[in-house]
């Protein structure tokens, strides 16, 4: 229709967010496209330093100088503890309201072959790619369904829960190991919150004699494939020359990019979001029970990516197994 504008899923103006990972990277492009939205944006992470550089062009940022507040906390959020106090010290920052987007972006990648990393590095990588958000998001959620009476349930805008996964999550590579079961275990953490969220959501839909949360809670979770940033530089010294090959076909967003298509998607109300074609590829052929955007689309999608993958799963195995006739095993692999 034209003239026809379909209604903002994902409004920030006016509104608090939080961006963990936020002094680097993805987060603090996500950090300053939300301010340039409108919204008032707290940014966690663990060195101040950092904070403090990025906190510079937050502000910068804003939309509205004069009305917009922004804040920077340090915390380390592979601890409970430290969550909980980053949403009480937003809380407290924000006038005794509570956050109304949580958006997920610390971690890091440790590329390397299974059998030659370390079990602490493994347990390290689950830490900060996995438990950083599992603790922000339990954490959030224990304020926001505390239940109300229907007289303090509002109708919308609803609050909001943002994962960063990765589309290793959908199709492993080699080389990824200690990475992508922590990306693998948010996408099924989202999955179940999309569920159970529901409880709570439609609880609220009787609100004339129930009581519930104050506001309908959805969660999302974005799917990049290499971003450009100090932590891809780090990536590309560690990562086998196998894994490089494996992943030609990744062609590296920025920072910018991958913010700008993620909070577009996130305005239409998608739920899995991937941020170039090859990423939706390996979204489609990975659906399984997952929610979709689009019902029909992505279920012609998922045909054609899974007649791709036909060749394409075969192909990254013979890839790795014709590396080994040619190289050998690995330098660092075990012996006795």
């Amino acid at each position: 229709m034209m003239g026809f504008k379909a209604k903002n899923q994902f409004p920030v103006d006016g509104r608090t967010v939080i961006v963990t990972g936020g002094s680097d990277g993805m987060g603090k492009a996500v950090a300053c496209q939300l301010a340039e939205k409108g919204a008032h944006v707290v940014i966690v992470a663990r060195t101040i330093k950092k904070l403090e550089d990025s906190f510079v062009g937050l502000k910068a940022s804003a939309r509205y100088p004069a009305q917009q507040r922004f804040h920077y906390i340090s915390a380390d959020l592979t601890s409970y503890t430290e969550c909980e106090r980053v949403i009480n010290e937003t809380t407290e920052w924000n006038n005794g309201e509570y956050p109304d987007v949580v958006w997920c972006c610390a971690g890091y990648c440790h590329p390397g072959f299974f059998v030659d990393t370390s079990m602490q590095t493994l347990r390290d990588q689950m830490d900060t790619v996995y438990w950083t958000a599992a603790n922000m998001a339990h954490a959030v959620l224990q304020k926001w369904l505390v239940t109300v009476p229907p007289s303090k349930q509002t109708p919308n805008p609803a609050r909001h829960i943002v994962f960063t996964s990765s589309t290793l999550a959908f199709v492993p590579i080699a080389g990824y190991g200690p990475y992508s079961p922590a990306k693998a275990a948010m996408r099924s953490l989202s999955d179940t919150l999309s569920q159970e969220l529901e409880i709570y959501n439609g609880a609220r839909a009787y609100r004339t004699r129930n009581r519930a949360p104050a506001c309908d809670v959805k969660v999302h979770t974005v799917f990049p494939m290499g971003i450009l940033s100090p932590g891809f530089d780090n990536e590309e010294k560690m990562k086998p020359e196998l894994t490089k090959m494996m992943e030609e076909a990744d062609k590296p967003q920025t920072p910018t990019e991958v913010a700008r298509i993620a909070i577009k998607a996130l305005e239409r109300g998608e739920y899995l979001i991937t941020t170039m074609l090859i990423g939706n590829l390996m979204k489609t052929t990975s659906l399984g029970s997952s929610p979709r955007n689009h019902a029909i689309r992505d279920t012609l999608s998922s045909w054609v990516s899974n007649l791709v993958f036909l060749k394409v799963v075969p192909d990254l195995r013979n890839q790795a197994r014709d590396w080994g006739l040619k190289h050998g095993m690995p330098n660092s692999a075990p012996e006795h």
